[in-house]
């Protein structure tokens, strides 16, 4: 990574917030406080430009937010900052090759960035490893994979084919991955070559647990509640508790607002779905969110056309100054 020729700081004093100017590509050219205290971030890169923003709290020690594919200007909304006494942003040019866009999560090894796919398909990467759940080519998803690296651990939270494909699981294979599934999944996958699926997979039912590539795997509840039990039946299906470097990320494959989502502790990063009558409402999804209390929530697995599924309700329900973090990211 190529150094930084910083020039000068532009104080915007109004906003609470200092951009941090630099004369080289990329650049952050704009900071908006909304009423709620967030901030929205402007910034521009060549096309296709790989850049990073860090903040810092006192320009001297900076903390990896987020890498940026360039669309050549990009808008980014800051909802941590509502909680910080004073914020500085910074924007890195990337060097080389193999760089994956997403939000950066700290772990005691290295940040894991959280990439999303498409509609219920998540990409981590972290310490050298690709973490996929729920890869499917389903809602358009198939262009989105070109250029992502081969998994390492898939986990796949049930049979339904915007959560599973065979093609696209077998697309991600290579010599040491792991997949996680429920019993229900295994038995759909071909048993002989070329995919040799079955070879590959662990079964886990709720509540079983297993460690691959320097992390855990625990698989959690997920079903319906009546009268749509029939959808998603209990046990047939898995969320997922991932801890990579001592941090705890959740997918909630589809789900209700089970008890088993509720009593959850200690997770560092939310993947949560909303959509009926597969999933939860706006309203049940956020509750229970407010209940387990991650530090970050992403909503994941809804329909940005659909009225009934808004992102933006979303985060006004989960609420600020509760210590969760709700991240609206690009799923369509």
């Amino acid at each position: 990574m190529r150094p930084l020729p910083f020039r000068f700081i532009l104080p915007l004093g109004m906003l609470g917030a200092t951009l941090w100017i630099t004369t080289a590509q990329p650049s952050i050219t704009s900071l908006i406080r909304q009423n709620n205290g967030e901030i929205l971030l402007d910034s521009s890169a060549t096309a296709n430009a790989y850049y990073r923003i860090d903040t810092s709290m006192d320009l001297t020690a900076w903390t990896p937010f987020i890498t940026i594919k360039s669309e050549g200007t990009n808008q980014l909304l800051d909802t941590a900052a509502p909680g910080q006494e004073r914020r500085y942003y910074r924007a890195v040019p990337l060097d080389g090759t193999n760089h994956i866009s997403g939000d950066h999560l700290k772990t005691g090894t290295g940040d894991a960035i959280l990439h999303p796919i498409g509609h219920a398909s998540v990409l981590v990467s972290w310490n050298g490893k690709a973490v996929y759940s729920d890869p499917s080519d389903q809602n358009n998803n198939a262009p989105r994979f070109a250029g992502l690296p081969l998994a390492d651990v898939i986990v796949i939270t049930h049979t339904h084919s915007d959560h599973f494909s065979t093609s696209r699981v077998t697309a991600l294979l290579k010599a040491d991955t792991v997949i996680y599934a429920p019993q229900a999944v295994y038995d759909l996958m071909p048993s002989a070559a070329p995919a040799t699926l079955r070879s590959r997979t662990t079964i886990l039912a709720n509540g079983a647990s297993a460690t691959a590539h320097g992390m855990s795997v625990q698989a959690i509840a997920m079903y319906n509640l009546p009268p749509n039990a029939i959808n998603h039946a209990k046990g047939a299906g898995n969320g997922y508790v991932i801890n990579m470097g001592g941090q705890n990320l959740y997918f909630s494959g589809d789900t209700e607002d089970i008890p088993e989502m509720r009593a959850l502790t200690n997770i560092d990063a939310a993947f949560v779905c909303m959509s009926r009558p597969s999933n939860m409402t706006v309203d049940a999804a956020a509750s229970a969110v407010r209940q387990f209390r991650p530090r970050i929530v992403f909503p994941y697995h809804f329909t940005q056309s659909s009225t009934l599924f808004d992102t933006l309700r979303f985060k006004d329900l989960v609420g600020s100054g509760n210590g969760i973090e709700v991240r609206r990211r690009k799923f369509y």
